[in-house]
């Protein structure tokens, strides 16, 4: 097993020393800030990013609410790949309009960007028809990664497991047929996977381009992805000769293609590094040699012992792939509420039950095995056990296209702040997630009729420690009367940073000034 851990080590050291791939880019803020009104033309509209991306090429456009184009003269990354800069071609007359463009990380989520915006003499936004689909592309992701899945169970997983606890199975021709079926579909998964992420990055299947694939080859992912077709191929070719051969070219093969799968996913996140890679590699990893080991016993055995030996590598596998699951989900699921209020945490609740009844119906094919020291028959459990196993791999190929729960949970904020003398504010916040928010005010004043108290007054600032920022002036319009009610709104308010914010409220309502504060936490 020294040859083992070496070769991993050997694969993921450049990986670390390269960097890592960015995943799920989140727009942090715009110029001119979306929605907003400016008196002239802007010479640059500016899209900043908390993570580096590259552009898709000719996913750039400026258009108008009556769907004329505008010509765009640059449309290039600034600020070390976290700025888009588009610059028009000419400047714009007054108008409402509408900027677009695409950006891939390199572990393959396509992230849509817009900033919305009026100039001059026209003030309202205009209304603009939804993106047109980006491809056929788009529906590819979740197929192709359960192809390399599937792949890497009947490969590395189907040799690991042989070496951990039936060294003497691989020399069997019903191995060496499986396996070399493994290593085809893995190829031909990756092989996928890799035409998927050239057209993500050149815009369509109909586009891509050699500018293309030089640029995902040039990635981490696209590095370990070249070692582990490199290394899948000389297994191939040297599963049915000599036992040293075989064990070099199967570990090699194995270390490379775990690696490479948990690249490809959130384990190339720079969000949470180095966590999320090891997390990855240890779920990766550990659910790779758990199910290689299901489709030894289910395919390949015929009579064969250590029982035992087996029961305890499934369950140290086991052990292992949740120990990575959950730094995975500390990592991507939060706050909890997280986990059942998004997409991304209602898969994982049933890739967790899914594989609840890959394990339970282990324990019943142990069961079954106890009758004799020897692994005999195909019991039914066993047979569901590998049904399952192929549902959890459906499963975890579409949960690795979901944007984490972190980056799409949010929900609204109301509190009431109580001053006295039947003066009542109460709070809103549409989204605890930072960046654009809209906070609003609503007082109903108890004596007299909102209409005839248009004394009252409100002013809100923001502070936060640990985004180190003193004071953030929030600028409220003009109050409206609603229901019986006095209602001021934000304009243009940008949290600009997650983290502890404190809002402040001073108030006047014919009585003198009072202040109050609250805080909560933005995501």
């Amino acid at each position: 097993m020294r040859c083992w851990f070496v070769l991993l080590v050997a694969i993921v050291a450049p990986v670390w020393a390269a960097g890592v791939a960015s995943a799920h880019a989140v727009l942090v803020s715009t110029t001119p800030e979306s929605r907003t009104h400016v008196d002239t033309a802007p010479g640059e509209l500016r899209l900043q990013l908390d993570e580096p991306v590259t552009l898709v090429a000719g996913s750039a456009q400026l258009i108008d609410s009556g769907g004329k184009r505008f010509a765009l003269s640059a449309a290039r990354l600034d600020d070390g790949q976290r700025r888009v800069v588009l610059v028009p071609a000419e400047a714009v007359p007054d108008g409402a309009y509408l900027a677009t463009a695409r950006v891939v990380s390199a572990d393959t989520h396509v992230v849509s960007l817009s900033i919305q915006f009026t100039v001059g003499a026209v003030t309202a936004q205009g209304r603009f028809a939804p993106p047109s689909p980006t491809g056929i592309e788009q529906y590819l992701n979740s197929p192709t990664r359960g192809i390399t899945y599937l792949g890497l169970i009947l490969s590395a997983g189907l040799y690991a497991a042989a070496l951990w606890v039936w060294p003497t199975v691989v020399r069997r021709p019903r191995f060496q047929v499986l396996y070399r079926v493994g290593i085809g579909i893995f190829v031909a998964g990756f092989g996928c996977r890799f035409l998927v992420l050239v057209a993500q990055q050149d815009g369509g299947l109909s586009a891509m381009s050699v500018t293309g694939a030089r640029t995902v080859l040039e990635t981490p992912l696209g590095v370990v992805t070249v070692i582990a077709g490199l290394a899948s191929i000389i297994a191939f070719a040297l599963v049915t000769r000599a036992a040293r051969a075989v064990v070099g070219a199967g570990a090699a093969q194995a270390a490379a293609a775990v690696v490479a799968v948990t690249l490809d996913g959130h384990g190339g996140s720079v969000q949470g590094w180095p966590w999320s890679f090891a997390g990855t590699l240890l779920h990766v990893y550990g659910i790779t040699v758990w199910l290689g080991g299901v489709v030894v016993v289910a395919f390949v055995l015929r009579g064969g012992r250590n029982r035992g030996r087996w029961h305890a590598v499934a369950v140290g596998h086991v052990v292992t792939a949740v120990a990575g699951g959950i730094v995975l989900a500390v990592l991507q699921v939060h706050p909890p509420a997280a986990l059942v209020h998004t997409t991304y945490g209602l898969v994982l609740v049933a890739k967790v039950v899914v594989a609840l009844g890959v394990v339970s119906l282990g324990y019943l094919s142990l069961r079954w095995f106890r009758r004799t020291d020897a692994i005999v028959g195909r019991p039914r459990t066993l047979v569901l056990e590998t049904a399952l196993a192929v549902v959890v791999l459906a499963v975890t190929s579409v949960l690795t296209t979901l944007a984490p729960a972190k980056d799409t949970y949010t929900t609204d904020l109301a509190t009431t702040l109580d001053f006295g003398a039947a003066q009542v504010l109460h709070i809103g916040i549409d989204s605890i997630r930072h960046g654009p928010q809209r906070l609003t005010v609503d007082y109903a004043p108890a004596n007299t009729s909102a209409a005839h108290n248009d004394s009252a007054t409100v002013s809100v600032d923001l502070s936060s420690e640990s985004a180190n920022v003193a004071r953030l002036p929030v600028t409220l319009g003009r109050p409206v009367v609603e229901h019986g009610s006095l209602v001021w709104r934000s304009e243009h308010l940008i949290v600009p940073a997650p983290g502890h914010w404190r809002v402040t409220v001073r108030f006047d309502g014919g009585t003198g000034p009072k202040l109050a504060s609250f805080s909560y936490r933005a995501l």
